[in-house]
């Protein structure tokens, strides 16, 4: 998405080439995330991502893979995700009950909950993708498109990456505090996942809007600071709570992960 773009004369030809090696690298960073989590939720017999933030990230793959994205490697990268995203769900039907036991009704149904779930973030994905190409946002933008694009797809691309991104980082940051475990989580899928937001998002919205202001004058946007601060400030505090939890978590015989809390509160009841 944007990949298209065409700046004007006086905009140095190297910044799109610039852009595209900044998504590589932050796609290749959320590929290992993937991997990453889908090792660490085999190990500890939970899932990784939260549950709604997997259910978004699967709908909007497929929608974006399938009616939006403009070049073969956007599709091939689109497609990578969705067959990771299968392990994914995999450990979210397996292995999800025991993370629900307190909501039963959740629990029992928790497959037909994730159905919903991805069956309405993928509608939301699709409306608002196509309201944005029907009504040419963004056109004429001191920007040039290949082909018959009239709507900028670079800023289509930020407001639903952002929205996804947002959403993402309060999830997991939520996720690892209510659980009060490490299970499913790790430094690793940490780090490559803030990595490849910071590298393959932010750096290029921020560049784009340095070098090409007229062309990204989205990226300071009140509502754009507030999506990019929020998920920032989240992916930062993650580590810090990710210390706290593991020195005090329990590690059971088959590998799954506990919170310390409730051994505590355990012992209590007992005395």
């Amino acid at each position: 998405m944007g990949s298209q773009d065409h700046p004007p004369p006086h905009i140095s030809p190297y910044l799109i080439p610039a852009h595209d090696l900044l998504l590589q690298i932050g796609g290749f960073c959320w590929t290992l995330c993937y991997i990453l989590s889908i090792r660490a939720a085999s190990r500890n017999k939970t899932y990784s991502m939260p549950l709604f933030a997997l259910a978004n990230n699967l709908a909007w793959e497929a929608v974006y893979g399938l009616f939006i994205a403009e070049e073969r490697l956007e599709r091939l990268v689109f497609t990578i995700w969705l067959v990771l995203d299968i392990p994914l769900v995999y450990a979210v039907l397996v292995y999800g009950r025991k993370e629900w036991a307190h909501s039963p009704l959740v629990a029992r149904n928790l497959g037909k909950v994730f159905a919903a779930m991805m069956v309405l973030a993928a509608w939301g994905h699709y409306a608002f993708a196509a309201w944005w190409v029907q009504e040419r946002v963004g056109g004429g933008r001191a920007k040039r498109y290949s082909g018959d694009l009239e709507a900028d797809m670079t800023e289509l691309a930020y407001w639903s990456v952002g929205a996804n991104q947002v959403y993402g980082s309060v999830a997991a940051l939520v996720q690892l505090g209510v659980r009060g475990h490490s299970g499913g989580v790790g430094w690793g899928i940490w780090a490559s996942r803030t990595i490849g937001s910071i590298v393959g998002a932010e750096a290029v919205w921020v560049s784009g809007w340095y070098f090409w202001p007229e062309g990204f004058p989205y990226v300071f946007s009140p509502f754009g600071v507030f999506i990019w601060v929020t998920a920032l400030a989240c992916d930062l505090a993650y580590p810090v709570l990710l210390w706290q939890i593991r020195k005090t978590e329990r590690i059971l015989p088959d590998g799954s992960k506990a919170s310390g809390e409730m051994r505590e509160l355990n012992n209590k009841k007992r005395r």
